[in-house]
């Protein structure tokens, strides 16, 4: 029931109960049979004919019954059998329509038709109903009641909806109006903070660019001081390798020290017996003296041999002390050349431990300076990227700062078109309120 229209729930609550099961015909009913009807319900004004499927044929008026009993000779008619058992002759159009149109319409049909007595309701081409005309006329003039009072509610729903729509309108108008007026504020804060934000981006950008020209010069230093230390580092590659041979030489020189000082003592102990011998030879030559003077003149000749064998051994001695002082000295040399060697070796095994140290300190710097160099010229590549940032950030600025313009512009567009639409609205209002 809720899913039927209001026209139709209207009309079935206006039927009623003998409209809605009116009495009915066939055309084999008796004309005698129909006068009846019409006798027994005094309002009845038509009676529906109706064929096997219960489809109306048409119907027989209240008028023409009224009309025959009228006539002087109606009851002989009716009486008669050829006449009194036919209906057909008293059958005629009848208005028909279909139960579910709005009462506008069904009593519009019933005007087409040029109806006068009543009309047929029919549901699915069966019948349904059956109006008088007394009651189509209720009928129309309860819908145009009906309308009137519809159109009364709905003008009284247009006059709520219009002083609605007139605060709702005025509200909008000045939200809008503020809402212009702010974006017109955003819009000229949004183009100066644009300007400057364009203005720092391309002063930014100079930095950036001068950074990366820095960093390019400290690329190409960073470049140069690793291929300075790949030098160094070969350098000190060679130098521990000159330390090891001159550790070697110096070895070799401590070992030839060593023989030279077992051959300054040898020459020593020999020189040693070199001076014993001159003083047994001086003492044999003194003891010859001895003898010789005691031979006397015999051994004249012996003395002086033996003179000359003393002054032989003199000289041997002095030869040999000499010696032993040569031999001294060979060995303090010796000595001061063995220390100074051990020295010297000590400093070149210092300097090739300093080597290795400088090799792997600049191994770890030539390291150090490649990561350097690799970092400093990704930060190149970088500043490279940063300063396009940059400038799609300053081209994106000036878009903002046009960006800007447009919206300050359409917000007074938006301003002019507020009052536009508060203007419009209130004529709208005024118009309506007129009709």
């Amino acid at each position: 029931m809720l899913d039927t229209p209001a026209h139709l729930r209207f009309l079935l609550e206006w039927l009623t109960a003998a409209e809605r099961s009116p009495p009915w015909l066939t055309l084999e009913t008796p004309l005698g049979e129909a006068v009846r009807c019409f006798q027994d319900d005094p309002s009845l004004r038509l009676l529906p004919v109706l064929d096997a499927a219960h489809r109306p044929l048409g119907a027989v008026f209240e008028k023409d019954v009224r009309r025959l009993l009228l006539n002087p000779f109606g009851h002989a008619l009716l009486r008669n059998p050829a006449y009194g058992r036919r209906l057909e002759s008293m059958v005629r159009p009848c208005p028909t329509a279909d139960y579910a149109q709005p009462p506008r319409a069904l009593v519009d049909a019933y005007a087409a038709a040029d109806g006068q007595e009543g009309m047929i309701l029919t549901r699915s081409g069966q019948l349904f109903a059956a109006i008088s005309n007394r009651r189509i006329i209720q009928l129309a003039a309860e819908d145009q009641v009906r309308e009137a009072a519809f159109q009364m509610a709905r003008a009284r729903r247009i006059e709520a909806a219009s002083d609605r729509i007139e605060a709702e309108v005025g509200a909008m108008a000045g939200q809008l109006r503020g809402l212009a007026t702010t974006l017109r504020t955003s819009a000229a804060a949004t183009a100066e903070r644009a300007t400057a934000n364009s203005a720092s981006a391309t002063a930014l950008a100079a930095a950036v660019a001068q950074s990366h020209d820095n960093l390019a010069v400290i690329a190409r230093e960073s470049d140069a001081l690793a291929a300075t230390l790949d030098a160094i580092g070969r350098d000190t590659v060679t130098a521990r390798a000159s330390a090891a041979g001159a550790v070697a030489l110096v070895d070799d020189s401590r070992l030839g020290t060593a023989e030279l000082d077992a051959f300054a003592q040898t020459v020593g102990a020999v020189t040693s017996t070199i001076g014993e011998i001159a003083g047994q030879v001086n003492l044999l030559a003194l003891n010859a003296s001895i003898e010789a003077a005691r031979a006397g003149d015999a051994g004249r000749g012996f003395t002086v041999v033996a003179n000359e064998i003393k002054a032989l051994a003199g000289q041997v001695r002095h030869a040999a002390q000499s010696v032993s002082t040569q031999v001294a000295d060979v060995r303090a040399v010796v000595d001061r050349v063995t220390s100074n060697q051990a020295r010297v070796e000590q400093a070149i095994t210092g300097i090739a431990d300093l080597s290795s140290s400088i090799e792997c300190a600049v191994r770890e710097q030539h390291q150090a300076t490649y990561s350097i160099a690799r970092n400093v010229n990704e930060s190149v590549s970088g500043t490279r990227g940063v300063q396009d940032d940059i400038e799609t950030v300053r081209a994106s600025a000036l878009a903002a700062s046009d960006s800007a313009t447009a919206i300050a512009n359409l917000s007074a567009g938006l301003l002019v078109g507020a009052e536009a639409l508060s203007d419009g609205i209130e004529r709208f209002l005024v118009e309506v309120r007129a009709a």
